[in-house]
């Protein structure tokens, strides 16, 4: 009996451990996990840091620039979580201020007047924000042990003023909190905000593998309390206790990079986007796709030079289905192969099923092409024979 009540004594004590970080976030925002009855979209906005002189950081009031913009649709009925990127360079009509970015919005008139920007340029009701300052990522990281990121080329770049130093070689690599705000901030590169936007869906995807393995469950209560203080939002406490439930049901998630190309900022496909809001914000059935639609598409297939042989053989396949193929070599190769689509799902899926690889709907799929196939370091070399 003594030995019964000494374990439970010890497991009450480990699990009063494991939950005595979340305290502090329960006490202001929490409440008990509920279901989510009915969708729920937030505008996510990550706030740049504001400066008093050239080398003092300003109190932290979220009003600075937006440069990081997110829609993010919460779907009961589907079972799914939807992102959708928009770049900060996109031009909108700020009500009140006229013609500007849309980060600028924040900055003008804080969270209510960038829901109302993203909403218009969207179509979409916005519920609630939140808004997360860069803090966040170094804390947050850091309390869930880091993240296993394929960094896909060098990085370095230094801005004595933001204190930002980022020095990140090529290659598969976990990453601390401080090297992974250096590589989601980084835009010193071609792509500028759009490379930036990729490489953060290529986190978004890492940072939920991370979370759930079994360490990453261990030391959530740890992540929640240390981003609590660098975190604002409107979502009431019954929305909280709703998003909680539904994100231990495990949903999918889907990620968009707003449609569009490079032109006098990013200029937006209309026709695109409303394909996008319909299919994922209003759930209107997509068409159905086979492999006579593949037929004319335009693939490009990304390998790092280790996995040269295994993309040739892919082209071959590629084209033997009728798709116009484009090889691009890359510096890294992700861990594993897949099928990628900023949009297309069905043909998405179709390929794969075809090409024998997962699929997935995410904006790191190469621009303007219709179909991206990447070759991971999972892939096998053909027999020569």
């Amino acid at each position: 009996m003594r030995r019964v009540v000494l374990l439970s004594l010890i497991l009450l004590a480990g699990v009063a451990w494991w939950a005595y970080p979340l305290l502090q976030p329960l006490l202001r925002y929490g409440a008990i996990p509920r279901n989510l009855d009915r969708p729920l979209t937030v505008l996510v906005l990550g706030v740049a840091p504001e400066y008093k002189y050239h080398h003092q950081r300003a109190p932290e009031n979220f009003r600075g620039l937006s440069d990081v913009n997110l829609l993010v649709r919460f779907d009961p009925a589907a079972k799914r979580i939807v992102v959708l990127s928009i770049p900060r360079d996109v031009y909108v009509r700020i009500p009140g201020y006229g013609w500007h970015i849309i980060n600028h919005a924040n900055k003008f008139g804080g969270p209510d007047l960038a829901k109302q920007a993203v909403s218009d340029l969207t179509g979409v009701a916005i519920d609630a924000y939140l808004a997360v300052s860069v803090e966040a990522i170094r804390n947050g990281v850091d309390a869930l042990g880091g993240v296993t990121v394929c960094v896909e080329k060098p990085m370095q770049y230094k801005d004595t003023a933001a204190k930002l130093e980022i020095d990140l070689k090529p290659g598969c690599q976990h990453l601390s909190g401080v090297q992974a705000e250096g590589y989601l901030r980084f835009r010193n590169d071609a792509m500028g905000d759009i490379g930036r936007i990729q490489r953060q869906q290529n986190f978004f995807h890492a940072l939920k593998q991370q979370i759930l393995s079994p360490s990453g469950l261990l030391r959530i209560p740890q992540a929640i309390a240390s981003v609590e203080q660098n975190i604002r939002t409107d979502l009431t406490r019954e929305q909280i206790a709703s998003l909680v439930g539904f994100a231990m049901q495990q949903p999918q998630m889907v990620s968009f990079l707003m449609p569009g190309r490079f032109g006098y900022g990013w200029e937006v496909n209309r026709g695109e986007l409303e394909k996008l809001v319909q299919r994922y914000f209003a759930n209107l059935p997509g068409p159905r796709a086979t492999l006579e639609d593949l037929r004319g598409q335009e693939v490009v297939v990304l390998y790092a030079a280790p996995q040269e042989a295994a993309a040739i053989e892919t082209r071959r396949k590629l084209r033997a289905l009728g798709l116009r193929v484009l090889l691009r070599e890359v510096e890294t190769a992700p861990l594993r192969s897949e099928v990628l689509t900023n949009g297309a799902a069905e043909l998405a899926e179709v390929l794969g099923e075809a090409v024998g690889l997962p699929s997935r709907i995410s904006g790191e799929a190469a621009l303007y092409a219709d179909l991206t196939v990447r070759i991971g370091a999972d892939a096998t070399i053909p027999d020569a024979n």
